[in-house]
């Protein structure tokens, strides 16, 4: 593939011997998820998944941001029944990220946005830089999150103050998602790669069967995310529902 080409893809996937790194590479719209890239970021989970020479996968994102979730303004011209496909195969990413048998680590290079905060967040381990801040808006666009946001955020810091963020869509900065050991560290922007190679080495370092089995145990006592299956259809009927400027108006990607 040409670098032309590559500058083209919509998720980036390198490999350099037992570590992959993903970039999503939407930077202009702050690397929200459009159909297309939903369907190219399936494609590269499906192919680290028959890859048995990865051990280790890190996610970033192009430009200033991390991950802005869902492109609210794509989502505003699709039908029913498609919004309804987007919400299925959105919050089965995020498991299928999760659920990688790869140890995946996170460089949340800036601010990561409702589901993009919860892509980030389903990630085994996360570094950011200084700039990052997480936050989650949508219930001022009037929808709830979903891509099994709740369920993520409810196991790793706790149902009730999940629930406040969700409600009143506080920005959480990096130094707090620190202190709640959300991310390990926190860089300034210019170091963020290089610590999260790090981390990514550290782990390479260490038994693959021992992360493997690791990962394998922590699943049972994680996010249950049979318990949200009905975020699509919860996330599908909300926006259905919902005229496209009471949330495209406020829209922060």
């Amino acid at each position: 593939m040409t670098d032309a080409h590559r500058a083209e893809e919509s998720v980036l996937l390198h490999r350099d011997g037992r570590l992959a790194r993903v970039t999503l590479n939407r930077p202009a719209r702050r690397n929200s998820f459009d159909l297309a890239m939903l369907a190219r970021f399936e494609d590269v989970l499906h192919e680290l998944s028959r890859d048995d020479g990865t051990e280790v996968v890190l996610l970033t994102g192009a430009g200033t941001a991390f991950c802005a979730g869902t492109d609210l303004h794509e989502l505003a011209t699709l039908d029913a029944r498609a919004t309804m496909s987007v919400q299925r195969r959105t919050a089965e990413l995020v498991e299928r990220w999760y659920r990688l048998e790869q140890s995946t680590v996170a460089a949340l290079n800036g601010p990561a946005i409702g589901s993009g905060a919860v892509l980030g967040l389903a990630s085994d381990l996360r570094v950011a830089a200084d700039t990052c801040f997480a936050t989650f808006p949508e219930v001022g666009f009037g929808i709830p999150l979903t891509w099994s946001g709740m369920a993520i955020l409810a196991d790793l810091v706790g149902a009730d103050l999940a629930k406040r963020w969700l409600l009143l869509g506080d920005r959480i900065p990096a130094d707090e998602l620190r202190d709640l050991r959300l991310v390990t560290e926190v860089v300034e922007p210019g170091r963020l790669a290089d610590a999260a190679t790090g981390l990514a080495e550290r782990l390479l370092a260490t038994s693959a069967v021992g992360r493997s089995m690791t990962k394998r145990a922590a699943r049972l006592a994680g996010p249950r995310f049979e318990a949200a299956a009905n975020d699509s259809y919860l996330g599908a009927l909300s926006v259905a529902l919902r005229p496209a400027g009471d949330y495209l108006a406020r829209d922060p990607r």
